[in-house]
């Protein structure tokens, strides 16, 4: 009995969302046309009904973003040692009035990725990236942020270098590429979101270093595709959020490629 209301209170959660009660009244206005008759009005509510279920109900959206994780999903074990671990930006935004002067976010992974590789004796070096956040009218490094709790938690933050503030990931790459000519590096650890490592890795290898490993600090088509409802009735917002980042990654992928930064 407890299972059968888990399920119904579950299915009544699903159906109180924005995007689900959009979903059952468009499906009530595509049926309603089609009763009427107008044949035109209903093919096109069934379409945007298709729009909204496949990337929202089925495991495209996991398997698209799985495709882009798969080949760094081996994880630290296999990465050698090296010059330096970078992370890439994207990870935390300034939060005034928080314990923390950041929030992380969903990309919390990512700097703790980075800070036990580094910790762990990966590297010497620890570059963190990323944008700017601003105070009273000055513009900082984000990853300066960070760099601040490591040494409140009595982190070692010798080693550690912050980028200047970049506009996105071919800015970071150019960075670090002229800090390997400058120091001699041969070898980095690129940490970033499973996703985003093609790019990541790719725009490293054009900024000149010879040998560029991505660690995934996170792999979430993976945790999808394996999960137990990879299908659903109604659309979830969540699984629009995974189809939204595998299209973001691929438009910037061939946007990359068409201004010849990797």
């Amino acid at each position: 009995m407890r299972g059968v209301l888990t399920t119904i209170a579950g299915a009544l959660e699903s159906l109180m969302q924005p995007l689900a009660l959009v979903f059952v009244g468009l499906g009530m206005a595509t049926a309603r046309a089609a009763w009427a008759g107008r044949r035109r009005w209903a093919g096109f509510g069934l379409g945007l009904m298709l729009m909204l279920w496949v990337p929202g109900s089925t495991p495209l959206p996991a398997w698209l973003l799985y495709r882009l994780e798969r080949p760094f999903l081996a994880g630290a074990e296999t990465v050698p040692e090296a010059d330096a671990v970078v992370m890439l930006g994207g990870t935390h935004f300034l939060s005034l009035g928080t314990v923390l002067p950041f929030d992380l976010g969903d990309a919390a992974d990512r700097p703790m990725a980075a800070i036990d590789l580094f910790l762990s004796g990966r590297a010497r070096t620890l570059v963190m990236g990323g944008s700017h956040y601003e105070v009273d009218g000055v513009k900082r490094p984000d990853s300066e942020l960070l760099w601040n709790w490591m040494a409140r938690w009595k982190l070692p933050t010798n080693g550690v270098v912050l980028l200047k503030a970049s506009r996105d990931t071919r800015d970071e790459a150019q960075q670090v590429g002229e800090m390997a000519r400058e120091l001699g590096w041969r070898r980095v650890i690129v940490v970033s979101t499973g996703s985003h490592l093609r790019r990541g890795v790719a725009a490293m290898r054009h900024a000149g270093l010879a040998e560029v490993h991505g660690v995934s600090a996170e792999n979430t088509g993976r945790a999808y595709v394996e999960a137990s409802d990879r299908w659903r009735l109604l659309p979830d917002p969540y699984r629009l959020m995974l189809f939204r980042t595998w299209l973001h990654e691929e438009l910037g992928w061939w946007y990359y490629r068409w201004n010849g930064w990797i």
